[in-house]
């Protein structure tokens, strides 16, 4: 059964503005008032929403059935992108949910036919029902950033409709009401001016750090437990009980998980010592690796990006051990999550914790949002835990050891981005005021530890040293050996192909001999090799997963006889001619012109000394085959402007 998240869902409210450099499109705390919101009362006008001691109000009970407006003044949405709409609010008594819409045609007349004949389109909200749950009762909520990047206009009208009967009516709240966007402007400038690996991790890291609050970790205010209701909530599988997202316990797929209540199921230290009796607030990087600051101020404890609701006793077994690939399990649970060892990691007598596939990208993220949040700390963890000495290198760069970085990259590249995540991280930005940026953008892990365009920013795959390199051309076959100088310590090779330009490609394997010196030995056939120039190089493999890869080398394909194509002119604008006049008469020739990426861009039967015309500047790989498959000749041409 698929998992869905709320639909309908939920802190003395103390929202400080933003000090980043994104933009506040719209900011209205009703300090003075209604402020810049104005009040449009349709049914029952003795009930209208009212701003007190900085907080705007409506309570229809008693009263008529009641439809209530509580209207923006225009923003624009057309000077800024990647907008996000936030507030803070509180409920009481039982009632209808709050809603909420937007207009582009409303005439701001603030009547009821005005609002009767604008055009409204609803924004689906994920409002908690505070007043039914028990531990949040007095409690603001901070709802999470909605996404409206995609509503555009010069003059939108955002309104708040609150709806009450006679007999049963919701009080509700509101407070900070606000509009934010271009929260990774300046990282995309940074970007498109060239931005590379490391100085584009603290680009990142000045950016995340700012946060407008910590939530304190236990407090008789809003602290971490409460934040998980609107974070870490979803739906039971019967769909009549929200309770707890425990990633340690879910069946994504299938029933049969714990079904924790966000407020009695709490571990408040008299919880009985099975699995599935409560849950606590896990470190995915454990507190332990940074010393254990337990402090409200010590924002790595509080950082809610890193919080997440777990188990008690499965938390108490992942302990402070890294993530990994278990191959022997300690604790197990049967939706497949694991602790455990792994003879094949470097760390001897340790253990690691390995989260079902549904969730090992999430833990990735976190992971990468940990080395970046904190750069400027976590080169200083290395040596105060032993359990975290063998996941940190001691950098501010890199932050992981080679092992458990080339882990977090498969694992982000295995399980990509959910929805799950998604809403998570808008959650905790409307709290805490900072994102998890690989949550937005995925493909930025790559360029910071991998390899994206333009950038090679590899911190695990360093070259490895041959002492040989030989090729012998041998008709159309290229035999290629490489031969290692030292000992590796690696389990198989991999051999890649790629032809000027294209995606890099395994084409062999061959297993390690353990010995000081291995001989590695390819044949690049005819069918194998497209046209003129092949690159290779070597993929060394271990158990656990690292890997290493040689230099590059290129093989040049041999023809099946010593004929040379002549095309002229070349370098050209443009027009090319193929000169037959040495080629073997009374022969049908095809031509093929690739581009730098392998593609055919034109393909045509020739007849002797025809021309060719290619209309775009660039590199150029001609290919002239006969029919009968004897002769194929190639040559490279220039395009010019």
């Amino acid at each position: 059964m698929t998992k869905y998240i709320l639909a309908n869902l939920l802190f003395v409210s103390f929202f400080v503005p933003f000090i980043q450099s994104q933009i506040v499109v719209s900011n209205e705390n009703f300090a003075s008032g209604l402020g810049s919101w104005s009040a449009v009362n349709v049914n029952d006008a003795t009930d209208v929403w009212t701003a007190s001691a900085g907080v705007v109000d409506m309570n229809g009970f008693g009263g008529s059935n009641d439809e209530d407006w509580l209207i923006s003044p225009a923003i624009n949405m057309d000077a800024q992108g990647a907008e996000y709409f936030m507030f803070d609010y509180n409920d009481r008594f039982n009632g209808a949910l709050l809603e909420l819409y937007y207009s582009t045609d409303y005439t701001n007349a603030g009547t009821a036919a005005s609002v009767a004949s604008a055009t409204w389109t609803q924004i689906p909200l994920q409002l908690i029902d505070i007043n039914s749950i028990s531990c949040f009762t007095t409690l603001y909520q901070t709802h999470p950033a909605i996404d409206i990047s995609t509503i555009t206009g010069s003059s939108v009208y955002f309104a708040f409709k609150y709806t009450g009967t006679s007999s049963t009516s919701k009080d509700y709240s509101l407070d900070n009401i606000r509009i934010e966007a271009d929260y990774y402007a300046d990282i995309q400038t940074y970007l498109n001016n060239g931005g590379d690996c490391a100085a584009f991790k603290t680009e990142l890291h000045n950016l995340i750090k700012q946060q407008q609050r910590a939530i304190p970790y236990t407090s008789s205010e809003f602290d971490v437990w409460d934040s998980y209701l609107q974070i870490d909530s979803r739906l039971n599988d019967a769909g009549t009980d929200v309770i707890v997202w425990d990633m340690f316990t879910d069946y994504p797929t299938t029933t049969g998980e714990p079904e924790y209540d966000h407020c009695s199921n709490r571990d408040q230290g008299s919880c009985p010592g099975t699995i599935g009796s409560c849950y606590n607030r896990e470190h995915t990087l454990p507190r332990s690796w940074w010393g254990g600051g337990t402090g409200n101020l010590d924002t790595q404890n509080v950082d809610l990006h890193h919080l997440y609701p777990s188990d008690r006793e499965l938390n108490a077994a992942k302990s402070n051990w890294p993530p990994g690939i278990v191959t022997s399990a300690t604790t197990s649970f049967g939706n497949g999550f694991k602790v455990g060892t792994n003879p094949a990691y470097p760390c001897t007598s340790m253990e690691y914790f390995e989260p079902i596939d549904e969730y090992k990208g999430d833990y990735a993220r976190t992971f990468f949002y940990m080395a970046t949040r904190y750069e400027s700390k976590i080169g200083g963890w290395e040596t105060i835990n032993t359990r975290g000495n063998c996941a940190l290198d001691g950098s501010a760069y890199t932050a992981y050891e080679p092992w458990m970085l080339n882990l977090l990259l498969q694992w982000h590249a295995a399980d990509p981005v959910s929805q799950k995540e998604i809403d998570r991280n808008n959650g905790v930005y409307a709290l805490q005021g900072n994102r998890n940026p690989f949550i937005d953008n995925p493909t930025w892990v790559d360029g910071i530890w991998g390899t994206a365009t333009g950038l090679d920013c590899s911190v695990i795959a360093l070259p490895l040293e041959f002492s040989a390199f030989s090729v012998e051309l041998i008709h159309s076959a290229a035999e290629i050996k490489w031969t290692t100088s030292s000992e590796l310590n690696t389990d198989y090779f991999q051999i890649e192909k790629s032809q000027d330009g294209i995606e890099w490609n395994i084409v062999d394997r061959v297993n390690a001999a353990g010995n000081s010196q291995v001989e590695i030995q390819y044949s690049a056939q005819d069918n194998q090799v497209l046209f003129g120039i092949t690159y290779y190089r070597i993929k060394s493999v271990d158990l656990d997963g690292t890997f290493q890869y040689s230099d590059i080398r290129s093989v040049e394909k041999q023809e099946t006889n010593l004929t040379s194509l002549s095309i002229f002119p070349n370098p050209s604008t443009g027009l090319f001619r193929i000169d037959y006049s040495s080629l073997p008469q009374n022969r049908e020739w095809t031509y093929v012109v690739y581009n730098t990426q392998g593609q055919i861009v034109k393909q045509q039967n020739m007849l002797n000394n025809s021309e060719f015309f290619i209309r775009e500047a660039g590199v150029y790989m001609v290919q002239l085959i006969d029919i009968t498959g004897e002769y194929q000749l190639t040559s490279k041409i220039v395009v010019t402007q």
